[in-house]
């Protein structure tokens, strides 16, 4: 489409923008899993969580304006990933931002899913929407209109017909085999054994790195940080013991690896410079763990079941 002279153009640099945040994408839907949400939410990108994420919103923040004046940027980009991919994830299709002034959401990240007749859906209005109309439906509501739309594709289709999604870049290509990464799975097993001389003999016998074994790491965690040893933001071994038992735990429970970022130019993005799992489900979707984060949310709530949060996140 050509610009007239209201017409904002797509630059070189709104196409960079675009194409950082989509970079981002598994790390920053992964910490918003994590540590954002509150404990108990259900998560796994379902219309039950969908359900659950209104009425968090709606107890957090009591209209349009308190959210506003809250400017709560972390929760904003993870619900507006987390929104965007559950609806993709339901009926394929992809992100995409229109610069254009008289496209109704211009310059905010949108999904649009493989119907017949594709509508934009901005998932920060539907933020808004939730606030205003207080029905606790409205997302709900966004999720079955999409699954009329695609059981009328499929009519058109045909009954073996799927939805397909357009891939989403990831980062955790590129540093791969890298000397930090490898350096840092050599540490793994000593800095798991770290971890089981810190609880004692009697507990020790109960970190075998099984999934249950985590509630018992998170007293462990908070009783370092009791003594000082453990403080939310630093780093330091206490912190890389648990990271490494933790991170075990995940790709033992569903598989996957360690990845590590080296990019010190970017600051925004929270995985570069600590070491996380990842791994690709059934379905072609990432599934990412971040460790690091787990600690700290632990540190902050003092909730025993935070690593237990982040396993399910990773393996659901």
């Amino acid at each position: 489409m050509g610009c007239t002279d209201t017409e904002v153009p797509v630059t070189t640099e709104h196409d960079a923008l675009f194409q950082s945040w989509l970079e981002d994408m598994h790390p920053r839907l992964a910490r918003f899993v994590d540590i954002i949400t509150p404990a108990g939410w259900s998560g796994g990108y379902s219309r039950e969580s969908l359900v659950a994420l209104e009425r968090h919103m709606l107890d957090r923040w009591p209209d349009v304006a308190s959210f506003q004046h809250e400017q709560d940027t972390d929760f904003i980009d993870g619900a507006t990933r987390y929104i965007g991919e559950t609806y993709l994830r339901l009926g394929g299709g992809g992100w995409f931002v229109d610069h254009d002034p008289k496209f109704v959401f211009s310059g905010r990240p949108c999904v649009r899913l493989d119907t017949v007749d594709p509508l934009p859906i901005s998932p920060v209005n539907l933020m808004g929407a939730v606030l205003s109309r207080r029905t606790g439906e409205v997302l709900a509501r966004v999720w079955d209109g999409q699954t009329e739309n695609l059981a009328e594709r499929r009519e058109v289709e045909g009954p073996g017909w799927e939805p397909v999604r357009e891939p989403v870049p990831g980062l955790f290509v590129e540093r791969l085999g890298s000397p930090e990464l490898e350096a840092w799975v050599q540490r793994v097993p000593a800095l798991v054994d770290v971890v089981r001389s810190r609880a004692g003999s009697e507990r020790a016998r109960s970190l075998d790195l099984s999934p249950l074994s985590l509630e018992v790491l998170a007293q462990v965690a908070l009783e370092d940080a009791d003594a000082g040893h453990l403080a939310e933001g630093v780093q330091g071994d206490a912190r890389a013991a648990y990271v490494a038992y933790l991170g075990t735990v995940a790709i033992g429970a569903a598989g996957g690896s360690w990845v590590l970022l080296q990019r010190p130019d970017n600051h925004e993005n929270p995985f570069v410079g600590r070491p996380f799992v990842e791994r690709t489900d059934s379905d072609g979707d990432r599934r990412t763990a971040l460790p690091d984060g787990a600690v700290d949310a632990l540190l902050t709530t003092r909730s025993t079941d935070v690593f237990a949060r982040m396993l399910w996140a990773y393996t659901v």
